[in-house]
């Protein structure tokens, strides 16, 4: 029943006593002190690693969250659009250098030849 009555720390499966059962010796309340002001920078450090507060004033301010989306959306936009004419641009190149292949090259002329003619050249 002795066991009932510790609790257990969320840093180390170690059992630790509850106050109640600490001496009043000025050692054993130091060290328990100095314990758990480690504990509570190691959790101040994370914290600080995490950003929450850059996190929080992100989403605390609806206009600035509004601009960031649309920046950020703009940039997909702008980088998705790029991406495309660079990839067509280069298998419009590979293309054009297969019309001179027998069997493809005239299904790849009459396709040029209809993408001229929607043109309208």
């Amino acid at each position: 029943m002795a066991n009932d009555t510790k609790e257990v720390s969320p840093r180390s499966p170690e059992l630790v006593k509850p106050p109640s059962e600490i001496g009043e010796h000025p050692f054993e309340l130091r060290h328990e002190v100095k314990r758990l002001n480690e504990r509570l920078d190691q959790i101040a450090e994370s914290l600080d690693k995490a950003e929450i507060q850059d996190i929080i004033e992100n989403y605390s301010s609806v206009k600035r969250r509004l601009v960031v989306n649309f920046v950020a959306g703009a940039a997909r936009g702008l980088g998705l659009s790029l991406g495309t004419i660079v990839i067509l641009a280069i298998l419009g190149f590979v293309l054009s250098q297969l019309v001179s292949l027998p069997l493809i090259g005239n299904y790849i002329a009459q396709i040029l030849d209809y993408v001229k003619a929607s043109q309208g050249r």
